[in-house]
């Protein structure tokens, strides 16, 4: 469910022929559950879950209460075809009609015979199992209690419109203190304004020797500033006549100095065949060499705290730096080493590396910014899972005993390839028949491949399709011997997402 309240129950079903009930797993429901009651099955047999999909079978259930109540025949839900596992949700109707019973419920599972032949036709049904249907507590609210929650209500009632009553009452009364407020405010106003008049008249008392008293400190204060100014006026000019007359004596003998050596200094690489200072310099200027530093003088990279900001690290510019609070998630740290990379216009590159790990981050930049992106070499591997062939062919008959394979497939990632594998070992299949199914998302596009077959017969292909679904194709233009039951097919083949 969309709002996570669903309650689910799972049963595991193995396909074997014994006649009894599974073990009470006390799974029960309410009568007022609505698209929440809902049965999860495992399919499996003695080799482990049953592959399913929605091309090669349908399954159903049906359920039946103690008192009289059946549901539909209902078509049950594929919910991960791995590992053989169907859904259903239990019907709200049903369910009220099955109220304190016992429910009895049976799984039956039909292969999708595609070619029509009534000896291909294939149904299982599976063991018995039960669940209870229970009256939800709100259902049973005696009437007692019904009729307190009244009185409770009526009490309630009562008080609020005494409060009412009250509050009329104050508000009537309220009109007396309003005249009597009337009748002293003429009084009060007239003492405030007499508290007013003197107070002003203290004020500007208060104001009046201020200013006079403010008047004589700057008076005072004015002439002593003046007499010390001057004196400092007076000492710092003798004392600036003597430093400038020293200084101008000692620049003039400097310069004189200097001069004489850069012109000694030039006419020395002039006379060995250098260029002057001057030259040089223009020349260098000249060249076309990298002038932006990448790392700091000694090699190292400076720290740069980002903050978790995403804008402080945009406007790195291009170099190596080692950043702190780096603005990415899901990475083993947020400090590591940065490197900006930026060719002339808008392509950018900003490559994470974490301190404490092997992995490496991409960031790129061509009119808008993508996510971070993990570029290290990842590897998964889901081993082979076995199969049988499905529409009557009969599965694994060759080289049994001889370390034969049986019928598998494989997904293989390494980093951004993805390899697949597919085995398939078996007989009695005819021409143009759908001989197994694997998961679409291991086939992008159609592959086809030529397969083992008896040495006297035809060459014959298998075409695996982009819905999973694997066909058998014959060759009949390459042999005079007819393609039969009992030839067989046998191969292991590879291809690339």
């Amino acid at each position: 469910m969309a709002n996570g309240i669903d309650k689910k129950a799972l049963f595991k079903f193995k396909s074997e022929p014994y006649l009894k009930p599974i073990s009470d797993l006390g799974v029960g429901f309410y009568n007022l559950d609505e698209n929440t009651a809902i049965l999860r099955f495992q399919l499996s047999n003695t080799k482990g879950p049953l592959l399913i999909h929605e091309n090669n079978l349908t399954a159903y259930a049906y359920f039946e209460s103690t008192n009289g109540s059946v549901s539909d025949v209902i078509e049950l839900e594929i919910e991960d075809s791995h590992q053989g596992i169907v859904t259903i949700t239990v019907d709200k109707e049903f369910l009220q009609a099955s109220t304190s019973t016992s429910v009895t419920g049976q799984v039956y599972i039909a292969v999708n015979n595609v070619d029509g032949n009534p000896e291909y036709n294939e149904v299982a049904v599976f063991r018995e199992f039960t669940f209870e249907v229970a009256d939800a507590l709100i259902n049973k609210i005696s009437a007692f209690t019904k009729i307190e929650y009244i009185r409770m209500f009526d009490q309630l009632k009562m008080r609020i419109e005494q409060k009412v009553r009250d509050i009329e009452e104050a508000i009537a009364n309220g009109a007396d203190y309003v005249a009597e407020m009337k009748s002293v405010l003429p009084q009060g106003v007239e003492t405030l304004n007499t508290i007013v008049a003197d107070g002003k008249s203290d004020i500007q008392a208060y104001i009046a020797q201020a200013k006079t008293d403010l008047t004589n400190v700057k008076d005072d204060a004015t002439e002593d500033i003046t007499t010390v100014a001057n004196n400092a006026k007076s000492s710092v000019q003798d004392t600036a006549s003597t430093a400038v007359n020293s200084i101008n004596l000692s620049t003039t003998e400097a310069t004189e100095h200097v001069d004489a050596k850069v012109t000694e200094f030039n006419q020395t690489v002039e006379d060995n065949g250098f260029l002057s200072p001057q030259i040089l310099d223009e020349e260098l200027g000249n060249l076309n060499w990298q002038k932006h530093k990448l790392t700091n003088d000694d090699g190292t990279y400076p720290t740069i705290a980002l903050g978790s900001n995403l804008d402080n690290l945009y406007a790195l510019a291009p170099g190596n730096y080692y950043t702190t609070s780096t603005p990415i998630t899901g990475v083993s740290s947020t400090a590591g080493f940065t490197r900006i990379e930026l060719r002339e216009g808008t392509v950018k590159h900003i490559t994470f590396r974490p301190y404490n790990s092997t992995q490496i981050w991409l960031k790129r930049f061509y009119n808008n910014w993508s996510e971070w992106e993990r570029v290290d070499n990842t590897q998964s591997d889901t081993g082979w899972v076995p199969f049988n062939l499905i529409n009557g062919s009969s599965s694994n008959t060759e080289y049994d005993g001889k370390g034969g394979f049986k019928c598998a497939y494989r997904t293989v990632i390494n980093g951004t390839v993805t390899t697949n594998y597919i085995r398939l070992n078996g007989r009695n299949i005819t021409d143009g028949q759908t001989i197994a199914q694997i998961p679409s998302a291991m086939v992008k596009n159609a592959q086809t491949f030529p397969v083992r077959t008896p040495t006297n017969k035809p060459v014959v292909f298998i075409t695996i399709y982009t819905d999973g679904s694997i066909a058998l194709l014959v060759n009949k233009s390459t042999s005079t011997n007819e393609w039969g039951p009992t030839d067989y097919i046998y191969g292991e083949f590879s291809w690339t997402n």
